[in-house]
């Protein structure tokens, strides 16, 4: 559960006592030997540690074959069968933490392969073995159907008794003994990998000369409404959702570097060939979501792969602008939109400059576009004019917030918006024109408008 959470090291009594440095070492130093002599007693035996062998299920309709993969398997393993999808749903709730590698039919009634395939996605413990898929006529559309929806390896019918052997040794091997290096990489809900592998593959991307020359695409993709369903259906529920997101980016990007960071967000390293092809596959991706399972996302093309952090930080920004639009929208559906008219807006600019403090109207989309502002807005950004605040700004709301604090005030934002509350509040420093930081308090409320859209009134003071 840790794990899950992004915990990448434990401290107490779990493992073992405290111990001075040099104890440690020597455990550390006898459980590697350990579990090195394992492997490799395990690997020439196929069994586990108390001696039983490991288990395989078959999952074909024709019973002459299932009896001859019987025979063929029962000399090295424990041989489990069923004869169509569901039947072999029955067996892995009965023995599922036990199977090793499943070797699976696509053509069969009742419940097909890739069916079968579908199915095991809603449990999480399931997806963790592997699936050789078998077929007599294959095509190109079905393997990458099954290699999408998460199988292993592919055979091609008639049998080759050697290469099942072989296939089935290498798949048990990784099951078995992959995941002692593996689970430490790997988020256990989703088969994404975690944040510290995350890291790493960030680390040996920036040192590959090759890797870093070519181009990648980012996604940083926030699972929308996860909180509201753990609060209402509890943590299963919750977990299903994320399960079901994952499955829908694994399924539009199959060959991309796929992370959950922990909760709720999600990274995607995308190496396509051009902007093009990405773009495809984000809109794919978009078009994909359901109400009862969607995501924000956020995009960034690289032409070449450096400034990862960075750049993944700007796919953040994005992604929160991309969920406060998504909120806004949930939250004010149906309601009633204000007539705010040109009018309107210069009779706001006159009442604006009799309040005391700074006051400013910014369009709430991707832009941030500023609208409107009063005199007291010059003085806390120190400038002259009109012009000179909106040149100095790009005029745009984001051009307003200190560099640093943009990410921490767009997500603040978009957390309260996400609760069904008109009203912000968020505190944060701003970059003066003669290079001066203030730190300032920021009261907003969000606008459903006729004539401007979806817009920001913010009350702005400084903090002394």
């Amino acid at each position: 559960r840790l794990m899950e959470l992004g915990c990448d090291y434990v401290q107490g009594y779990y493992y073992a006592k405290p111990l001075p440095e040099e104890g440690f070492e020597e455990l550390l130093k006898r459980s590697v030997g350990e579990i090195e002599d394992r492997r490799r007693r395990d690997l020439e035996t196929y069994t586990d540690v108390s001696g039983a062998k490991k288990m395989v299920l078959v999952v074909e309709d024709d019973g002459l074959t299932r009896e001859m993969l019987g025979e063929i398997l029962s000399k090295e393993y424990v041989v489990l069968t069923a004869s169509n999808g569901r039947e072999a749903l029955e067996v892995l709730h009965r023995q599922g933490e036990n199977v090793s590698v499943i070797l699976l039919d696509i053509q069969m009634p009742v419940m097909n392969g890739l069916e079968f395939m579908k199915a095991l996605q809603q449990y999480p413990s399931f997806r963790k073995i592997p699936i050789i898929v078998t077929t007599a006529f294959p095509s190109e559309e079905e393997e990458e159907e099954c290699l999408f929806l998460g199988a292993a390896d592919f055979i091609e019918k008639p049998y080759n008794t050697k290469k099942i052997m072989a296939r089935i040794r290498n798949l048990v091997y990784l099951r078995e003994y992959g995941s002692l290096v593996s689970i430490r990489q790997t988020d256990a809900l989703t088969g994404f990998k975690n944040r510290k592998a995350y890291y790493e593959d960030i680390a040996a991307i920036e040192k590959d000369g090759v890797k870093r020359a070519n181009p990648m695409g980012i996604i940083f993709a926030d699972v929308n409404g996860l909180k509201k369903v753990n609060d209402k259906e509890g943590h299963e529920a919750g977990d299903r959702l994320l399960s079901k997101i994952a499955l829908t980016i694994k399924t539009v990007f199959p060959e991309a570097d796929r992370y959950r960071l922990g909760g709720d967000e999600f990274v995607i390293f995308c190496f396509e060939k051009d902007k093009e092809s990405f773009d495809k596959r984000v809109q794919t991706l978009q078009e994909s979501w359901r109400e009862e399972a969607s995501a924000s996302i956020g995009v960034v093309w690289l032409e070449e792969a450096a400034k990862l952090e960075e750049n993944v930080a700007l796919a953040d920004l994005a992604m929160y602008r991309n969920k406060t639009k998504y909120y806004q929208e949930k939250c004010h559906k149906g309601k009633k939109r204000e007539k705010l008219t040109g009018r309107m807006l210069q009779k706001v600019d006159e009442v604006s400059e009799y309040l005391p403090g700074g006051f400013f109207i910014y369009q709430a989309d991707e832009e941030e576009e500023i609208l409107s502002f009063n005199s007291e807005i010059l003085k806390l950004y120190e400038c002259e004019t009109d012009q000179e605040f909106r040149a100095f700004t790009g005029n745009s709301f984001q051009g307003m917030v200190h560099p640093e604090d943009l990410i921490y005030v767009e997500k603040t934002i978009a957390d309260q918006i996400e609760k069904e509350n008109d009203l912000d509040y968020v505190e944060y420093r701003i970059l003066c024109r003669d290079g001066k930081v203030k730190k300032v308090r920021d009261y907003g409320r969000f606008v459903h408008t006729q004539v401007y859209g979806d817009v920001y009134y913010v009350l702005l003071n400084e903090l002394r």
